[in-house]
């Protein structure tokens, strides 16, 4: 039995025989707190005990978003497409989305629409993009539905002219 096993065997023992001292003193001082979590965790890890692993899940949206964005100088369009994936947590996840499909092509035609032609050619701007694309479906998902679902957006195409 290697030293780090004993250790570790003896931090759980003594994690739960004091668990009663331990809980008044976690409110005295966060800082130990901290540290009890810390080792509390590594006890559980090393007694093979693991936290279970979520459920993610990818939904294409299908077909591609093919839209516009307005061009400033003679208020002339340009065009986008793009291929749009979500990550959520387990197949509920996959099936709000599925029948939510049109609430969320329109929310996000919505965002494209409003972005100006530097933000739209601009690749640094996407994570901005992704983002206000997240914030909207997540705020129309959650009065629909009343649930978080979307994990996070993905762009597998982004493709302007």
């Amino acid at each position: 039995m290697s030293s780090r096993t004993i250790l570790i065997g003896k931090l759980v023992s003594i994690l739960s025989t004091q668990s009663s001292k331990i809980m008044m003193n976690i409110r005295k001082t966060p800082v130990k707190a901290a540290i009890i979590g810390l080792f509390a965790t590594l006890a559980l890890a090393a007694n093979g005990e693991e936290a279970p692993k979520p459920d993610i899940r990818y939904y294409d949206l299908d077909p591609n978003i093919i839209t516009n964005y307005q061009k400033p100088p003679a208020r002339r369009l340009g065009f986008v497409t793009i291929d749009v994936q979500f990550q959520v947590t387990g197949e509920e996840g996959l099936d709000i989305l599925d029948y939510h499909k049109p609430l969320i092509e329109d929310a996000i035609i919505d965002v494209i629409n409003s972005q100006s032609e530097e933000v739209i050619t601009d690749i640094t701007q996407r994570d901005i993009i992704r983002n206000e694309i997240k914030t909207k479906l997540s705020a129309v998902l959650k009065e629909e539905t009343g649930k978080e679902v979307i994990d996070d957006v993905l762009f597998t195409k982004f493709i302007y002219q």
